[in-house]
């Protein structure tokens, strides 16, 4: 245990406002993993040895929990069960349309802690797993519906009865991409063009060693356009008004987290602790919160399917990473929605 830190975070708690990991992390100048391993064995924090592949599939037995994916500007909490696990080497899935539904990215999954936190009027438990830089990938919080006899096993279990150093890997740069040349362009047009699935795109990517926006910007506006930064709360403002399914994909380095659903309540405001503009879905099992102010550049994208057209609002920071994407529902073997088409032709291009 850093017994440095613990009490630099002990402190922290009695003279701040802020209460949760995260918010003490970076106030601390620390990550979330570095924060809880100086508490780990002296403030109801455990690390856990197991691997992934093989805790994820238990939690089906725990019932009904709160997931939690997030990154820098989005946080995607929805309440459900981890049913439908599916996993193999190096990806997964937990497959329920509607409900709780994770795409795994496994080689990003290196740690994890167990944790009983004191909120204001209970204790919250919750099991948090962290990629190698101590960054947090996935969380997931007990409910009043879950059970508790089987969480407790599930820590007892795999908790571990020391604490070894976390050998964190540096915080990643973002390299410059190389530059898409004339030529390059027009193979790269072709080649979306020739897509029949939009998981083609992430081929486009690793063939031409690019980053997302690079691709949007050498495309032709037919396919990839950018749009005013308000898109998004526009965007969710206009299924809000028509109550239209949409999807909601928000990511970590090792977990993306969708919601497909109509949303029933929707609020931006202006938070004057922290000077930030947030936009805010609460629906009663599914709630986004959006930092607006961490919105650097919007592209609306236009991917063919073997369907059709699949439309998409795609949201970053200014580092370039992805926030949060939009998508309207869609199953398999339909074309989209007219009623999302609508919404995203409405956007301001710029």
């Amino acid at each position: 245990m850093n017994d440095s830190l613990y009490n630099r975070y002990q402190q922290a708690k009695q003279q701040s406002s802020l209460q949760s990991i995260a918010e003490l992390a970076n106030h601390l100048n620390v990550t979330e993993a570095e924060l809880i391993y100086a508490c780990a064995n002296a403030d109801d924090a455990k690390r856990l040895n197991v691997n992934t592949t093989l805790l994820l599939p238990e939690l089906t037995n725990l019932g009904e929990i709160k997931a939690i994916t997030a990154n820098k500007y989005a946080t995607h909490i929805h309440i459900g069960e981890f049913k439908n696990v599916r996993l193999n080497n190096q990806t997964g899935i937990v497959l329920n349309p509607r409900e709780l539904d994770l795409r795994i990215f496994l080689d990003h999954w290196a740690i994890s802690f167990a944790l009983t936190e004191t909120s204001s009027d209970n204790l919250q438990h919750s099991i948090q797993f962290f990629d190698y830089h101590g960054n947090a990938v996935h969380k997931i919080y007990a409910t009043e519906k879950t059970n508790m006899a089987v969480w407790y096993k599930l820590i007892n279990q795999y908790q571990m009865t020391t604490n070894p150093p976390l050998n964190l890997r540096p915080a990643t740069v973002h390299p410059q991409s190389p530059q898409i040349t004339q030529t390059v362009k027009k193979q790269l047009e072709t080649d979306w063009r020739n897509m029949t699935n939009v998981h083609q795109f992430f081929q486009l990517l690793q063939k031409y060693n690019v980053k997302r926006q690079q691709i949007f910007a050498a495309v032709s506006d037919e396919l990839a356009y950018q749009v005013d930064n308000h898109a998004l709360y526009q965007i969710l403002h206009s299924a809000f008004n028509q109550q239209n399914e949409i999807m909601i994909f928000v990511g970590s380095l090792g977990c993306m987290q969708i919601f497909t659903g109509c949303i029933q309540k929707l609020a931006a405001y202006h938070d004057k602790l922290s000077a930030l503009q947030k936009i805010n879905v609460l629906n009663p099992k599914f709630s986004l919160n959006v930092i607006e102010t961490g919105i650097a550049n919007s592209w609306v994208t236009r991917k063919p399917t073997k369907d059709g057209i699949v439309t998409s609002l795609e949201i970053f920071d200014h580092h370039g990473d992805p926030i949060i994407q939009l998508f309207g529902q869609r199953t398999e073997g339909e074309p989209e929605q007219l009623d999302w088409r609508k919404q995203i032709s409405t956007l301001t291009k710029i």
